[in-house]
């Protein structure tokens, strides 16, 4: 994820990968059969380290409403700092591909990530007996997802994750 950090998705070669791994080109090749493989690889363990953060957030709050909105902060803080630290540019052409091709993914990801959750609530009464859980997760993954596509909001700063926090 380094190389990626410092370079881009598109700038990244496998060697720089492997340069920054001190290893060769050869040991990479015998983990991630294609470069496309390695960056897979790369988001995928963003991912896991995401879901961890968020998991943490979440267990401090006793609400659904409460365990949403620390997911939501969690996020909006995570994309900020990958925003400014990567210096990730919209127009990195590769990178928006690997985002959108990862969207249906990171949406099912998330639907069986918060599942648990609104389960949870539903069993305590926040919500209805007859809610679907795996519908209601599904609208809940696609609203939190919403923010990593959409930059300006109109009645909260997405620069100011605690407001994204109340918002939602």
């Amino acid at each position: 994820n380094e190389c990626f950090t410092q370079l881009g998705i598109q700038r990244t070669s496998v060697q720089d990968v492997a340069r920054m791994a001190k290893v060769s080109r050869g040991t990479i090749y015998r983990y991630f059969v294609d470069r496309d493989v390695l960056i897979e690889a790369a988001i995928e363990h963003g991912a896991q380290r995401f879901y961890r953060e968020v998991a943490a957030a979440m267990a401090k709050k006793a609400t659904l409403a409460e365990q949403l909105g620390a997911m939501a902060e969690t996020h909006a803080r995570i994309l900020l700092d990958h925003r400014t630290r990567n210096r990730l540019m919209a127009d990195d052409a590769e990178l928006m591909r690997h985002m959108i091709s990862d969207g249906d993914t990171a949406v099912r990801r998330t639907t069986k990530f918060l599942e648990p959750y609104v389960r949870d609530a539903r069993d305590r009464g926040e919500v209805g007996a007859g809610v679907d859980v795996t519908a209601a997760s599904e609208w809940l993954a696609r609203i939190i997802w919403s923010f990593s596509t959409v930059n300006e909001a109109q009645t909260f700063d997405m620069s100011k994750p605690d407001t994204v926090r109340r918002y939602v």
